[in-house]
């Protein structure tokens, strides 16, 4: 709703007249201190004019933000025909990394899917091969080569002296996503505390695969000014 000149001044006329009615309240209170309806009179004409101010005020900064908006607008064209290089380089740029971003997001999706697909492929091998010895009477307690189930139904095999466990396969998800936000995002991530958790259990579950991929190249990032280093500073502390 567009406010107009006209509206503010009234509301500011009517918070000036409350002011008066409020300085004749206290007039009549003045001059009869003891009594109790022109205390209560003040009061309420008090209460008024503190509500008409405050609507004069925001309606009259209501107004002045709407008039620099409007002033804004008109002066638009100007801005951006002498801002018509920034223009186009930023839409140029921005269609190419769009079209990167977009192409990445892809090749990362893909390639999760073939990591699901892999985990998934190695439980199936670790569960029938455990099956297959433990129905030959070979448990993992025995020799360095044998297999069990849990008592919740999970395979444990063990092939010349190394287990194999199954691994969560939205866990190593999980395991790929920590690694790389520690590494070229921040080591102090929001994510990584919901992250940790389940890429800790593959860490575990699967040493010596996890063991045998490198981890990506940390990259400096720059160091983001806080408020804890304005307090410091502020402060004279280091």
């Amino acid at each position: 709703m567009r406010i107009i000149e006209q509206q503010v001044e009234q509301a500011e006329q009517r918070a000036a007249e409350q002011e008066r009615a409020k300085a004749a309240a206290e007039e009549a209170l003045g001059a009869n201190p003891y009594s109790d309806l022109a205390a209560a009179k003040l009061t309420e004409e008090s209460r008024l004019a503190a509500q008409l101010r405050a609507n004069a005020r925001e309606m009259r900064a209501a107004f002045e933000r709407q008039a620099e908006e409007e002033k804004r607008r008109a002066s638009r064209p100007e801005l951006e025909k002498a801002a018509a290089d920034e223009i186009a380089a930023a839409r140029s740029e921005m269609a190419e990394r769009h079209q990167g971003l977009v192409k990445a997001l892809a090749g990362a999706q893909e390639a999760l899917v073939g990591l699901v697909a892999a985990a998934g492929a190695w439980n199936v091998a670790v569960g029938s091969h455990a099956d297959v010895l433990a129905a030959a009477g070979l448990d993992v307690r025995g020799g360095e080569t044998g297999a069990e189930r849990t008592a919740l139904g999970e395979a444990r095999l063990k092939v010349d002296g190394q287990l194999f466990e199954p691994v969560n396969e939205g866990a190593v998800t999980a395991w790929v996503a920590r690694r790389v936000v520690e590494s070229r995002v921040s080591d102090r991530h929001h994510l990584l505390g919901a992250l940790n958790g389940a890429a800790i259990s593959v860490e575990q579950n699967v040493p010596t695969v996890v063991g045998r991929v490198p981890a990506p190249e940390r990259v400096a990032r720059p160091r983001r000014y806080g408020l804890a280093d304005a307090f410091r500073q502020l402060s004279g502390s280091k």
